[in-house]
């Protein structure tokens, strides 16, 4: 029998999440997810008289992809699997993004240019302009093993943990962040103080998005973004976090008129070269444009 709790999951997806109406077509990428929970999940998609198209990922293949071949073989095939991607995105209407990894750090060898390549010839496309801004889209992490070493539980204690978070009530949430949302949208100047950390910004003008399952499982956020150029002062992060598959830890920023001046972390040769890339521009100086659009889309 499969776990209670994938029903409970699923049908959150469907009629929450992604609001699946009779003879929507929703595409479901999963990466490294568990037989049982698809086979839940479709089960419940058809109920709800949708049509789910599965595509089923591996990291460890994506990693051979990414690093074999020349540099000219590797964007012919990106561009190939581009277009198909793309042609079949068209076709949707919503699309659930189910990423697992057994090892969270598995595209941690390949090289940043190939990385790079990747996100502009088919992550861009397919998901930054079509899927973003065409379709109902939420995408959740996979509880693993690999997630509860960095949380430092057992698995067992880590998925109790996660399916409770996922079990909220994302309605009532919704009402719940309407007066946080109203203070947000008339406060001008933020000051976040903390060990190594003071940050001041501010955020007139910018409206606040409050999260309530729409777009993220687990979610309860309440967003927004600093006027660009008003940034200074010096934030020190106290978690770990991996982009691209490489990890990064003790990570400071020292802001000076939104600009990152200073920066130091585990691995300052990785992290400078994604500052001093657009990419970088586009993450760290461009909050109030980019955070708002592509919240979620990165994960």
């Amino acid at each position: 029998m499969p776990d209670p709790r994938y029903k409970q999951l699923a049908n959150l997806l469907v009629t929450h999440s992604c609001a699946l109406k009779k003879g929507d077509k929703i595409l479901i990428e999963a990466t490294e997810i568990p037989d049982a929970f698809l086979s839940v999940l479709t089960d419940e998609i058809l109920d709800a008289g949708a049509l789910p198209v599965v595509d089923r990922k591996d990291e460890r293949l994506k990693r051979v992809l990414l690093k074999s071949g020349t540099g000219e073989q590797l964007a012919e095939r990106l561009r190939l699997q581009a277009d198909i991607e793309l042609h079949r995105m068209k076709q949707m209407d919503a699309y659930l993004g189910l990423r697992g990894s057994h090892n969270i750090t598995e595209l941690s060898d390949i090289p940043p240019e190939r990385m790079k390549m990747h996100a502009d010839i088919l992550f861009k496309p397919v998901h930054v302009e079509q899927r973003v801004k065409r379709t109902r889209w939420c995408v959740l992490r996979w509880p693993t093993p690999s997630m509860a070493q960095q949380a430092g539980v057992s698995t067992e204690a880590f998925e109790d943990f996660y399916f409770k978070v996922c079990s909220a009530d994302y309605a009532a949430m919704s009402e719940a962040v309407k007066p946080l949302k109203a203070l947000m949208n008339k406060t001008d100047r933020v000051r976040i103080t903390a060990k190594d950390t003071d940050l001041q910004f501010s955020i007139k003008g910018i409206d606040s998005i409050p999260c309530t399952g729409e777009m993220n499982i687990p979610d309860g956020e309440c967003f927004t973004a600093p006027v660009r150029d008003s940034v200074n002062g010096q934030i020190q992060f106290n978690s770990s976090t991996i982009y691209r598959g490489t990890p990064f830890d003790d990570i400071k920023l020292v802001f000076k008129d939104g600009k990152v001046v200073d920066f130091e972390c585990s691995d300052n040769e990785a992290l400078g070269a994604i500052l001093d890339s657009d990419e970088g521009a586009r993450y760290i100086g461009e909050f109030a444009i980019d955070n708002t659009f592509l919240r979620g889309v990165v994960y």
